[in-house]
């Protein structure tokens, strides 16, 4: 990495509140819309594990109630919009950093894997009767999917804690942790089945949170 470069302008002090205001709204209520919505459609019995069996997952999707469950869903493709509008701004904060376009590339692909609608369509069908393997497949499309998103959603951060740590504009301990959640995120994708995975993925989180926070508060350099 190279030094950090010497700059009055960090994207907590960037020019233009907008860029900021935006960019911590669009965090947090993507928060809120995602967990949120996967409160909704754990309604009903918790998921089961990413290995489970396929006759309990058959009967973890007929568990679901249809209208809860679709809200969830909606509420879900409704944060991956908002959180896009984070990965933007974030680029936007960035400025013309060369990290910065890495950072949205990264971004915009993490997001798409997660709109795989298999498991709404299970759902949707449930009271028609869904075949185990069925379910089990529409299961693991969803959570593979899911998976291999972390990836990209690690390279993000990575790309973003980078560029903080090179450029100034992170202060070094949010930076530093960008990069941690990235390269944990990233590490996920290998022990997708099993609950380490949650690891880097609360951690992307909690930095999503801290990091719109401080964009809504104005702090000073």
């Amino acid at each position: 990495m190279s030094a950090p470069a010497t700059t009055d302008a960090s994207p907590l002090t960037a020019p233009g509140r907008a860029p900021a205001v935006t960019t911590g709204v669009a965090g947090l209520v993507a928060f809120v819309l995602l967990f949120g919505g996967q409160m909704l459609i754990q309604v009903g019995g918790s998921e089961p594990p990413f290995d489970a069996p396929a006759d309990t997952i058959a009967r973890y999707f007929e568990a679901r109630d249809p209208i809860l469950f679709a809200t969830g869903t909606y509420l879900n493709v409704l944060a991956v919009v908002v959180l896009l509008w984070f990965v933007g701004g974030v680029y936007r904060l960035l400025g013309d950093d060369w990290r910065a376009p890495i950072a949205l590339i990264s971004g915009a692909v993490a997001l798409g894997p997660t709109l795989t609608a298999g498991w709404e369509l299970a759902v949707f069908r449930g009271p028609e009767g869904v075949d185990p393997q069925i379910a089990r497949a529409a299961f693991d499309l969803g959570n593979l999917s899911f998976a291999s998103a972390w990836v990209a959603l690690g390279g993000f951060a990575v790309a973003v804690g980078w560029s903080g740590l090179a450029t100034g504009r992170l202060r070094p301990w949010l930076a530093w942790w960008s990069v941690t959640a990235g390269i944990g995120l990233i590490l996920a994708r290998a022990v997708w089945t099993t609950p380490v995975w949650f690891l880097g993925y609360a951690l992307f989180w909690l930095w999503v949170i801290t990091l719109s926070v401080r964009l809504l508060r104005r702090p000073s350099t």
